[in-house]
């Protein structure tokens, strides 16, 4: 997600789109998680370390990609309040001005 939306249904649809990923990035981090205890229990530990690597290499990554949409989602904000402030800051013309 580089760009920003140009509407409001789009941004709407971009956030819809990136809490899916987000939820679903969450519910395999659990399962990972559920596959660290399973072992731990029922085989000795022996795929741990493997598995906390994997948790590890997937917080390096950034996989989910939320902190990326955040970003996005600021500047989109940020800059639909300066279109709003300027908007509002108009002058109006001589045209819009009845005596």
């Amino acid at each position: 997600m580089k760009t920003l939306p140009s509407t409001i249904k789009s941004l709407a649809d971009e956030a819809e789109f990136q809490l899916t990923v987000a939820r679903e990035n969450l519910e395999w981090l659990c399962a990972l998680g559920r596959a660290v205890a399973h072992d731990m229990k029922h085989a000795k530990g022996r795929d741990t370390e493997r598995l906390l690597g994997l948790i590890n290499f997937l917080d390096d990554t950034n996989f989910s990609g939320v902190d990326d949409a955040i970003d996005v989602f600021k500047a989109a904000s940020a800059e639909a309040a300066t279109q709003n402030a300027n908007a509002e800051n108009v002058s109006r013309t001589s045209a819009e001005v009845q005596p």
